[in-house]
């Protein structure tokens, strides 16, 4: 597998174009530009056959460096065998559970 690593530069100069387009990161990480102008880390990943999608927030507040950060966490639970959207889930629904509980 090929990792493209571009500079920050690039997904900083990304403008909003009519449809949606995505600026490929490599190993499944791409930022999605959205029409309004919201750009999006995304990670699309391949587990049981079936291709996923996990996003980790919006560029600028999620960096470059978090991003690839993410994405090796993220590899290392499919590796494991874990599914990165239903830990994500999990996590989610024990949080509001402790919540709700204090």
């Amino acid at each position: 597998m090929s990792e493209k690593i571009n500079k920050d530069a690039v997904y900083r100069a990304a403008k909003p174009k009519e449809k949606d387009y995505t600026i490929n990161e490599g190993g499944g990480l791409v930022l999605l530009v959205k029409s309004s102008g919201v750009k999006l880390w995304r990670f699309i990943y391949r587990f049981n056959g079936k291709q996923n999608r996990l996003g980790f927030g919006a560029y600028p507040e999620i960096t470059l460096k978090t991003a690839r950060c993410k994405t090796g966490e993220v590899r290392a639970q499919i590796a494991n065998g874990i599914d990165p959207s239903e830990a994500k889930k999990q996590n989610k629904q024990a949080e509001q559970v402790d919540t709700e509980n204090a």
